[in-house]
């Protein structure tokens, strides 16, 4: 028996645009808030139905964005709870542009460090085959508390090692445990059993930024200049920030 099931796969959109896709603010208590985002369509496009939402943001060990209910969101990092969109719910019509307000003021008693949320732009779901689907964009909400103590902290929670023939291939997990977004830098360096250096990675700088209480999975490859002979031998992998302050260093044995 066929079962048929309806599903929303949430993809970036080709059929609309936007701009004011990033809101990345210093902002201080009392504030209040505008950011304009303008969705717009192409002449080729049908009329489209769309709505606005604001969630709460969090991201997985891939850097891919997760949006949060306000069940979900409970964290103190959240701008979710004091920011609003409007229009919730409009046609775009072909060749047309509609503004989006989202507006908010900061609460007087926000704290300290930075403050998250999205703002998801969706159209309504449309039958393809046995599923229903929608495309989406998301708005990214960046806030700093201007003049609050910013901690950049953070720790190595795991780290593994395979091989790649004569390379190897590093697998490090780092959660922020700071109240502010940053990109730290991956840097590891392979030593032989008499603690010679055999390979090493210069402190790189990740892709994007990594949110308070969220991981993210680094994977890093040492190229050694000769074959890995049979013995034992030892990683050490080290996370800092861009002025050099160590966050952590971790350091794993391994088998050849």
């Amino acid at each position: 028996m066929a079962i048929l099931v309806a599903s929303m796969l949430i993809t970036p959109s080709l059929g609309f645009g936007i701009s004011g896709a990033v809101f990345k603010e210093e902002v201080s208590p009392g504030q209040k808030l505008v950011h304009e985002i303008t969705v717009s369509s192409s002449e080729d496009d049908m009329p489209l139905n769309m709505t606005a939402e604001v969630y709460g943001f969090a991201m997985n060990q891939g850097g891919a964005n997760i949006e949060l209910s306000p069940e979900e969101d409970i964290g103190s990092n959240s701008a979710r709870p004091f920011l609003s969109v409007v229009p919730r719910s409009f046609t775009l019509d072909p060749g047309e542009r509609e503004r989006l307000l989202l507006t908010g003021t900061v609460p007087e008693d926000v704290g300290s460090g930075g403050r998250y949320a999205l703002v998801t732009i969706t159209t309504a779901p449309e039958e393809a085959g046995s599923v229903m689907v929608s495309t989406a964009i998301q708005v990214l909400v960046l806030l700093t508390i201007k003049d609050s103590e910013l901690f950049r902290s953070g720790k190595i929670t795991d780290l593994a090692v395979s091989m790649n023939d004569d390379n190897v291939l590093v697998d490090l997990v780092f959660e922020n445990t700071g109240n502010v977004h940053y990109k730290p830098l991956v840097g590891a360096a392979l030593k032989g059993d008499d603690g010679e250096i055999l390979a090493y990675l210069e402190p790189t700088q990740i892709k994007s930024s990594i949110l308070p209480t969220n991981s993210r999975l680094c994977r890093v490859e040492l190229v050694s200049d000769g074959d890995l002979l049979p013995g034992n031998y030892t990683l050490e992998a080290t996370v800092t920030l861009e002025d050099g302050t160590v966050l952590d260093a971790r350091k794993t044995t391994f088998q050849v």
